[in-house]
Protein backbone atom coordinates (compact mmCIF):
# COMPACT_ATOMS: atom_id res chain seq x y z
CA UNK A 1 0.00 0.00 0.00
CA UNK A 2 1.32 3.21 -1.13
CA UNK A 3 2.40 6.02 1.69
CA UNK A 4 0.08 9.46 1.24
CA UNK A 5 4.38 11.10 0.80
CA UNK A 6 4.58 8.94 -2.05
CA UNK A 7 4.96 11.03 -5.55
CA UNK A 8 2.12 9.75 -7.43
CA UNK A 9 3.18 8.63 -10.95
CA UNK A 10 2.17 10.45 -14.16
CA UNK A 11 -0.75 9.16 -15.42
CA UNK A 12 -1.00 8.69 -19.36
CA UNK A 13 -3.35 11.59 -19.76
CA UNK A 14 -1.31 14.10 -18.17
CA UNK A 15 2.01 12.92 -20.49
CA UNK A 16 0.13 13.26 -23.55
CA UNK A 17 -1.12 16.35 -22.11
CA UNK A 18 2.87 17.39 -21.36
CA UNK A 19 3.35 16.39 -24.81
CA UNK A 20 0.96 18.23 -26.67
CA UNK A 21 1.92 21.61 -24.89
CA UNK A 22 5.60 20.67 -26.40
CA UNK A 23 4.69 20.00 -29.06
CA UNK A 24 2.23 22.87 -29.83
CA UNK A 25 5.08 24.94 -28.60
CA UNK A 26 7.81 23.69 -31.30
CA UNK A 27 5.23 23.92 -33.98
CA UNK A 28 4.75 28.00 -32.82
CA UNK A 29 8.71 28.39 -32.48
CA UNK A 30 9.58 26.91 -35.73
CA UNK A 31 6.75 28.85 -37.31
CA UNK A 32 7.48 32.17 -35.92
CA UNK A 33 11.44 31.40 -36.50
CA UNK A 34 10.35 31.05 -40.15
CA UNK A 35 9.17 34.41 -40.49
CA UNK A 36 11.88 35.93 -39.10
CA UNK A 37 14.32 33.91 -41.61
CA UNK A 38 11.99 34.58 -44.30
CA UNK A 39 12.00 38.20 -43.45
CA UNK A 40 15.93 38.13 -43.54
CA UNK A 41 16.12 36.93 -46.51
CA UNK A 42 13.82 39.36 -47.74
CA UNK A 43 16.65 42.01 -46.90
CA UNK A 44 18.97 40.15 -47.85
CA UNK A 45 17.89 39.49 -51.37
CA UNK A 46 16.44 43.78 -51.33
CA UNK A 47 19.72 45.43 -50.02
CA UNK A 48 23.13 42.72 -51.51
CA UNK A 49 24.08 42.76 -47.80
CA UNK A 50 23.80 41.97 -44.25
CA UNK A 51 23.95 45.51 -42.95
CA UNK A 52 20.14 45.61 -42.28
CA UNK A 53 18.82 45.82 -38.05
CA UNK A 54 16.76 43.70 -36.19
CA UNK A 55 14.26 45.89 -36.01
CA UNK A 56 14.06 46.41 -39.45
CA UNK A 57 13.68 42.36 -39.52
CA UNK A 58 11.05 42.66 -37.14
CA UNK A 59 8.98 45.18 -38.48
CA UNK A 60 9.42 43.21 -42.22
CA UNK A 61 8.13 39.86 -40.03
CA UNK A 62 5.54 41.52 -38.46
CA UNK A 63 6.34 40.07 -34.87
CA UNK A 64 7.67 41.77 -31.74
CA UNK A 65 11.34 42.54 -30.87
CA UNK A 66 10.69 40.42 -27.82
CA UNK A 67 9.82 37.51 -30.16
CA UNK A 68 12.76 37.98 -32.08
CA UNK A 69 15.37 37.19 -29.44
CA UNK A 70 13.49 34.54 -27.84
CA UNK A 71 14.16 32.97 -30.92
CA UNK A 72 17.03 34.36 -31.66
CA UNK A 73 19.91 35.35 -29.35
CA UNK A 74 21.41 37.87 -31.79
CA UNK A 75 21.64 39.34 -35.08
CA UNK A 76 24.33 37.01 -35.68
CA UNK A 77 23.01 33.52 -34.69
CA UNK A 78 19.78 34.65 -37.02
CA UNK A 79 22.34 34.74 -39.95
CA UNK A 80 24.24 31.32 -38.93
CA UNK A 81 20.30 30.19 -39.02
CA UNK A 82 19.74 31.70 -42.37
CA UNK A 83 23.26 30.17 -43.92
CA UNK A 84 22.42 26.78 -42.75
CA UNK A 85 18.84 26.56 -44.30
CA UNK A 86 20.63 28.11 -48.05
CA UNK A 87 23.11 25.48 -47.57
CA UNK A 88 20.63 22.98 -46.47
CA UNK A 89 18.90 23.88 -49.60
CA UNK A 90 21.57 23.87 -51.79
CA UNK A 91 22.37 20.05 -51.22
CA UNK A 92 18.61 19.27 -51.66
CA UNK A 93 19.28 21.09 -55.22
CA UNK A 94 22.26 19.13 -55.95
CA UNK A 95 20.59 15.95 -54.88
CA UNK A 96 17.44 16.66 -57.11
CA UNK A 97 20.18 17.55 -60.46
CA UNK A 98 21.76 14.12 -60.40
CA UNK A 99 18.96 12.28 -59.53
CA UNK A 100 18.90 11.96 -63.38
CA UNK A 101 22.00 10.30 -64.10
CA UNK A 102 23.22 6.26 -62.67
CA UNK A 103 26.60 6.41 -64.04
CA UNK A 104 29.16 7.30 -60.93
CA UNK A 105 30.68 10.06 -63.23
CA UNK A 106 27.91 11.54 -64.79
CA UNK A 107 26.50 11.94 -61.63
CA UNK A 108 29.96 13.67 -60.20
CA UNK A 109 29.77 16.12 -63.31
CA UNK A 110 26.08 17.08 -62.44
CA UNK A 111 27.15 17.61 -59.23
CA UNK A 112 30.14 19.91 -60.23
CA UNK A 113 27.92 21.55 -62.96
CA UNK A 114 24.73 22.47 -60.57
CA UNK A 115 27.25 23.70 -57.75
CA UNK A 116 29.36 26.38 -60.21
CA UNK A 117 26.07 27.19 -61.75
CA UNK A 118 24.78 28.25 -58.18
CA UNK A 119 27.75 30.85 -58.17
CA UNK A 120 26.77 32.65 -61.64
CA UNK A 121 23.34 33.27 -60.21
CA UNK A 122 24.23 33.82 -56.46
CA UNK A 123 24.63 37.61 -56.99
CA UNK A 124 21.60 37.89 -57.74
CA UNK A 125 19.98 36.43 -54.48
CA UNK A 126 22.30 37.73 -51.59
CA UNK A 127 25.11 35.50 -52.64
CA UNK A 128 28.10 37.91 -52.14
CA UNK A 129 26.90 38.82 -48.95
CA UNK A 130 26.40 35.16 -47.68
CA UNK A 131 30.03 34.68 -49.36
CA UNK A 132 31.79 37.00 -47.72
CA UNK A 133 29.73 36.20 -44.05
CA UNK A 134 31.70 32.59 -45.43
CA UNK A 135 34.84 33.96 -43.90
CA UNK A 136 33.28 35.40 -40.49
CA UNK A 137 31.83 32.11 -40.07
CA UNK A 138 34.58 30.36 -39.97
CA UNK A 139 36.22 32.50 -37.65
CA UNK A 140 33.66 32.48 -34.99
CA UNK A 141 31.40 29.60 -35.98
CA UNK A 142 34.01 26.65 -37.19
CA UNK A 143 31.61 24.17 -35.52
CA UNK A 144 28.67 25.30 -37.35
CA UNK A 145 30.03 25.89 -40.20
CA UNK A 146 31.42 22.31 -40.83
CA UNK A 147 28.14 21.36 -39.89
CA UNK A 148 26.40 23.67 -42.32
CA UNK A 149 28.27 21.78 -45.13
CA UNK A 150 27.95 18.62 -43.82
CA UNK A 151 24.79 17.70 -46.24
CA UNK A 152 26.51 18.22 -49.47
CA UNK A 153 30.04 16.64 -48.21
CA UNK A 154 27.40 13.40 -47.37
CA UNK A 155 26.09 13.51 -51.03
CA UNK A 156 29.58 14.01 -52.70
CA UNK A 157 31.08 11.33 -50.57
CA UNK A 158 27.96 9.02 -51.50
CA UNK A 159 29.09 9.54 -55.34
CA UNK A 160 32.75 8.92 -54.86
CA UNK A 161 31.92 5.97 -52.96
CA UNK A 162 29.73 4.44 -55.88
CA UNK A 163 32.57 5.20 -58.38
CA UNK A 164 35.14 3.76 -56.39
CA UNK A 165 32.60 0.02 -56.36
CA UNK A 166 32.01 0.18 -60.06
CA UNK A 167 35.91 0.93 -60.66
CA UNK A 168 35.69 4.31 -62.08
CA UNK A 169 37.42 6.53 -59.34
CA UNK A 170 40.91 6.43 -57.95
CA UNK A 171 41.10 4.10 -55.16
CA UNK A 172 44.50 5.01 -53.58
CA UNK A 173 43.17 8.40 -51.57
CA UNK A 174 39.90 7.44 -49.30
CA UNK A 175 37.30 8.95 -50.52
CA UNK A 176 36.16 11.04 -47.56
CA UNK A 177 39.38 13.15 -47.83
CA UNK A 178 38.45 13.00 -51.88
CA UNK A 179 35.27 14.76 -50.70
CA UNK A 180 37.11 17.43 -48.80
CA UNK A 181 39.70 18.39 -50.94
CA UNK A 182 36.63 18.39 -53.97
CA UNK A 183 34.21 20.59 -51.77
CA UNK A 184 37.42 22.75 -51.05
CA UNK A 185 38.22 23.86 -54.66
CA UNK A 186 34.90 23.99 -55.68
CA UNK A 187 33.96 26.46 -52.35
CA UNK A 188 36.54 28.27 -53.10
CA UNK A 189 36.57 28.94 -57.13
CA UNK A 190 32.95 29.76 -56.57
CA UNK A 191 33.07 32.07 -53.87
CA UNK A 192 35.82 33.72 -55.90
CA UNK A 193 33.36 33.89 -59.07
CA UNK A 194 30.98 35.39 -56.49
CA UNK A 195 33.24 38.20 -55.65
CA UNK A 196 34.28 38.87 -59.04
CA UNK A 197 37.84 37.55 -58.87
CA UNK A 198 39.19 36.35 -61.79
CA UNK A 199 43.26 34.93 -61.54
CA UNK A 200 43.40 34.55 -64.29
CA UNK A 201 41.95 37.70 -66.19
CA UNK A 202 38.75 36.34 -67.22
CA UNK A 203 36.11 33.84 -65.55
CA UNK A 204 36.96 30.01 -65.01
CA UNK A 205 34.93 28.07 -67.91
CA UNK A 206 32.93 25.25 -66.43
CA UNK A 207 34.06 22.21 -68.67
CA UNK A 208 37.64 23.02 -67.09
CA UNK A 209 37.10 23.12 -63.75
CA UNK A 210 35.03 19.40 -64.77
CA UNK A 211 38.28 18.58 -66.09
CA UNK A 212 40.21 19.41 -63.49
CA UNK A 213 37.91 17.48 -60.90
CA UNK A 214 37.62 14.63 -63.19
CA UNK A 215 41.41 14.11 -63.08
CA UNK A 216 41.29 14.61 -59.17
CA UNK A 217 39.38 11.46 -58.75
CA UNK A 218 40.96 9.35 -61.72
CA UNK A 219 37.89 9.73 -63.83
CA UNK A 220 39.78 11.66 -66.49
CA UNK A 221 40.06 8.70 -69.22
CA UNK A 222 36.00 8.72 -69.81
CA UNK A 223 35.47 12.46 -70.09
CA UNK A 224 37.81 13.01 -72.99
CA UNK A 225 37.17 9.65 -74.34
CA UNK A 226 34.56 10.67 -77.31
CA UNK A 227 37.52 13.45 -78.55
CA UNK A 228 40.48 10.71 -78.28
CA UNK A 229 37.70 8.26 -80.88
CA UNK A 230 37.66 11.31 -83.54
CA UNK A 231 41.25 11.92 -83.14
CA UNK A 232 41.89 8.24 -83.81
CA UNK A 233 39.63 8.40 -86.44
CA UNK A 234 41.53 11.37 -88.32
CA UNK A 235 44.81 9.81 -87.50
CA UNK A 236 43.59 6.40 -88.92
CA UNK A 237 42.63 8.31 -92.26
CA UNK A 238 45.92 10.31 -92.39
CA UNK A 239 47.55 7.09 -91.85
CA UNK A 240 45.77 5.43 -94.72
CA UNK A 241 46.69 8.17 -97.08
CA UNK A 242 50.18 8.17 -96.18
CA UNK A 243 50.31 4.53 -96.70
CA UNK A 244 48.64 4.93 -100.33
CA UNK A 245 50.94 7.62 -101.08
CA UNK A 246 54.03 5.88 -100.22
CA UNK A 247 52.76 3.06 -102.68
CA UNK A 248 52.31 5.54 -105.40
CA UNK A 249 55.90 6.81 -104.57
CA UNK A 250 57.08 3.40 -104.99
CA UNK A 251 55.10 2.36 -107.93
CA UNK A 252 55.79 5.74 -110.33
CA UNK A 253 59.64 7.14 -110.81
CA UNK A 254 60.19 10.67 -109.99
CA UNK A 255 60.15 12.30 -112.63
CA UNK A 256 63.50 14.40 -112.94
CA UNK A 257 62.65 17.47 -114.96
CA UNK A 258 59.15 17.82 -113.05
CA UNK A 259 59.50 18.02 -109.51
CA UNK A 260 57.09 18.33 -107.23
CA UNK A 261 56.62 22.68 -106.52
CA UNK A 262 56.14 22.59 -102.85
CA UNK A 263 56.91 24.97 -99.76
CA UNK A 264 56.99 28.66 -100.60
CA UNK A 265 56.98 29.82 -104.18
CA UNK A 266 60.35 31.27 -103.69
CA UNK A 267 61.35 27.85 -103.20
CA UNK A 268 59.35 26.19 -105.89
CA UNK A 269 61.14 28.43 -108.09
CA UNK A 270 64.61 27.76 -107.14
CA UNK A 271 63.45 24.01 -107.66
CA UNK A 272 62.77 24.40 -111.31
CA UNK A 273 65.30 26.44 -111.99
CA UNK A 274 67.81 23.53 -110.99
CA UNK A 275 65.86 21.22 -112.60
CA UNK A 276 66.45 22.75 -116.00
CA UNK A 277 70.14 23.20 -115.35
CA UNK A 278 70.60 19.84 -114.67
CA UNK A 279 68.87 18.49 -117.88
CA UNK A 280 70.55 21.10 -120.02
CA UNK A 281 73.50 19.28 -117.73
CA UNK A 282 72.95 15.70 -118.65
CA UNK A 283 72.07 17.15 -122.60
CA UNK A 284 75.37 18.46 -123.40
CA UNK A 285 77.64 15.43 -121.16
CA UNK A 286 79.20 12.42 -122.89
CA UNK A 287 77.36 9.14 -122.99
CA UNK A 288 78.99 7.02 -120.04
CA UNK A 289 78.24 3.12 -119.16
CA UNK A 290 76.85 4.24 -115.82
CA UNK A 291 75.22 8.23 -116.04
CA UNK A 292 75.91 9.89 -113.07
CA UNK A 293 73.03 10.47 -111.30
CA UNK A 294 72.34 14.25 -110.66
CA UNK A 295 71.77 15.66 -106.98
CA UNK A 296 68.00 16.01 -106.04
CA UNK A 297 66.43 19.41 -106.57
CA UNK A 298 65.57 19.45 -102.97
CA UNK A 299 69.61 19.47 -101.97
CA UNK A 300 70.44 22.50 -104.12
CA UNK A 301 67.18 24.12 -103.21
CA UNK A 302 68.35 23.44 -99.06
CA UNK A 303 71.89 24.90 -100.22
Amino acid sequence: MAKAEDPIADLSWQQRAVDRSLSDARARAVSRSGQILAAARELLDETGGIDFTVQEIVDRSGLSLRSFYKHFASKDELLLALFEEVLLAFANRLRKDIAAFDDPVERLRAYVTSYYSRAERSTDHGGRALGIYNVRMIEVHRDEFVGALAPQVALLTEILDDGVAAGRFRRDIDTATTAGLLTLTLMSVSQMRVLGVDLTGTPLPLDQLWAWCAAAVGAAAPVVAPTARRTAAGRGKSATAAKNGAKARVGKPAVTGKPAVTGTPAVAGKRTKAARSAAEAKATAPRVTKPRRSPAPTTRAGR
